[in-house]
C-alpha cells in the first residue's frame, strides 16, 4: 500500500524494534534498548504517509473530467482506479448542497451539509483528520475531503474518503512490527481517539477519563515531548508529537 520508500522505512523500523541479540552475547549487549524516538517517528511518518497518499489521490481525481462532471455514475466508475493502492476507506461525492453518494451504496437519504469537513471542503479548503462515525457504513473513520472545481475555478462538489481507523490501526501495527508491550495511539484536538494499539479504545473520548485529563490536555497543547502517567494501575512513559497534516497528537511508549 505504501510507496517503496515507506515499505523500506517500515522494514527498517521493524528490525530495530524487534531485534534480539544472539545467545551468548556479552552482558553489555544482552538487551536491546529500543529508541522511543525512532518508534514515534516511524509511527507518525507511516500514518501521515497513508493519509497523505489518500489526500493526493483525491486531489488528482478532483481535476479529472469524471469528477468535474458531477455525474455520479461517471464518478463512481472512476473512483476505484483513482484510489487504487490506498488504505481501506469509504468513498463519496457530495454536491454543493450536501446531498451525497457513496461508492457501492449510491445516493444517501441524509446529507453531509452539517459535517465540519464538508463545510471546509465546499468553502475551498482541504479537510484532513475529522474523526466520526460514518452515517453510510457505521464504522469509525478519519475523513479526508477535497473540493472539486470546474474549469473556471467554481466549486461544483466535494470528494471524500472515510479511512477505516480500525483497519488502519491493524496495518500500522503490522508495518511497525512491534510487540504487545508497546503502546501507540493518536488523538485529535478534542481528545477523541483516532488510532490505538488496543482497537477497543478507538473513538473513545480520552479527555473523559479523569486520570488522563491533565496529561492529555498538556500533550495536545504542546508540539512534542515526553510524559509519564498512570492508567489502570500501570505507569507508562510515552513520547508524543503533533502532526500538522492530521492535527492529531501521536503517542508511543
Amino acid at each position: 500500500m505504501l510507496p517503496r520508500l515507506f515499505r523500506s522505512l517500515a522494514l527498517a523500523m521493524a528490525c530495530a524494534l524487534t531485534a534480539v541479540p544472539p545467545a551468548g552475547a556479552v552482558a553489555a549487549t544482552s538487551a536491546f534498548a529500543v529508541d522511543g524516538n525512532v518508534g514515534l517517528q516511524s509511527f507518525v511518518s507511516l500514518t501521515d504517509a497513508h493519509v497523505r497518499a489518500t489526500l493526493d489521490a483525491l486531489t488528482v481525481f478532483s481535476e479529472t473530467a469524471a469528477a468535474r462532471s458531477g455525474s455520479w455514475p461517471a464518478i463512481e466508475a472512476a473512483f476505484p482506479a483513482a484510489m487504487r493502492g490506498n488504505v481501506p476507506a469509504t468513498y463519496l461525492y457530495a454536491a454543493p448542497n450536501g446531498r451525497y453518494w457513496v461508492v457501492g451504496k449510491g445516493l444517501q437519504s441524509v446529507t453531509v451539509s452539517d459535517r465540519p469537513y464538508f463545510k471546509r471542503a465546499v468553502s475551498g479548503k482541504d479537510a484532513v483528520g475529522d474523526i466520526l462515525l460514518s452515517r453510510s457504513v457505521g464504522n469509525v473513520v478519519g475523513v479526508v475531503a477535497v473540493p472539486v472545481r470546474d474549469a473556471s475555478g467554481k466549486i461544483v462538489g466535494v470528494l471524500g474518503a472515510g479511512i477505516d481507523l480500525a483497519k488502519l490501526t491493524a496495518i500500522l501495527a503490522k508495518e511497525l512490527g512491534i510487540g504487545s508491550s508497546a503502546v501507540f495511539w493518536a488523538i485529535d484536538a478534542n481528545g477523541i481517539t483516532a488510532l490505538h494499539s488496543d482497537p477497543a479504545n478507538i473513538f473513545n473520548d480520552a479527555l473523559k477519563v479523569p486520570e488522563l485529563q491533565a496529561v492529555l490536555r498538556h500533550m495536545i497543547a504542546t508540539d512534542a515531548g515526553t510524559q509519564t502517567y498512570a492508567f489502570k494501575g500501570k505507569t507508562r512513559t510515552v513520547l508524543y508529537r503533533h502532526s500538522t497534516l492530521t492535527g492529531w497528537t501521536y503517542g508511543f511508549g
